[in-house]
């Protein structure tokens, strides 16, 4: 190995172990990565500030199978899936303003859903669900989907900040 290689490799190293110490440094406040986020969700953001921002109340009461996922770009997505008992989804409806839903065929969700969510494995095509929409404040608005019968009620949430 010659001279000018072994000197630019010590230079890559250099470059690597200086970017490493960086990202160490900028990112060493921040919360480590909720189990509950999809992946490559931006994990920038808490689930408690993304709730926050797009101004969705959790229910007071047990959930199973959280997830969610948020982008930041020019258009904020959040997604939120959950399941509950139904009083415990009524309460979620009641709390985020869904007053009117309008029945629809989960295999009218299941076919015209986008790539994230078919990834997911969000809706089953036997299911019939609920669809409702809010905008909470100016430049948001939540559309909802749950399934309207059983003990318990499969939720699904998208929110978009514009």
């Amino acid at each position: 190995m010659g001279r000018r290689t072994l000197r630019w490799l010590l230079v890559a190293v250099a470059v690597v172990v200086v970017g490493a110490v960086v990202f160490v440094v900028q990112h060493r406040d921040r919360a480590p990565f909720d189990d509950r986020a999809y992946p490559s969700s931006r994990w920038d953001r808490s689930l408690a500030q993304l709730l926050d921002q797009f101004h969705v109340r959790l229910p007071d009461c047990p959930t199973d199978g959280l997830r969610y996922w948020s982008s930041d770009g020019i258009d904020d997505d959040f997604y939120l899936a959950f399941r509950a008992d139904a009083g415990c989804v009524d309460a979620f409806r009641e709390a985020n303003g869904f007053a009117e839903l309008t029945p629809l065929a989960g295999s009218v969700l299941a076919d015209n859903r986008d790539d994230r969510r078919r990834e997911w494995g969000w809706y089953d095509g036997g299911q019939s669900y609920l669809r409702g929409r809010v905008r909470p404040v100016s430049g948001t608005e939540l559309t909802v989907e749950m399934t309207d019968s059983g003990p318990t009620r499969q939720v699904y949430l998208r929110g978009v900040e514009f």
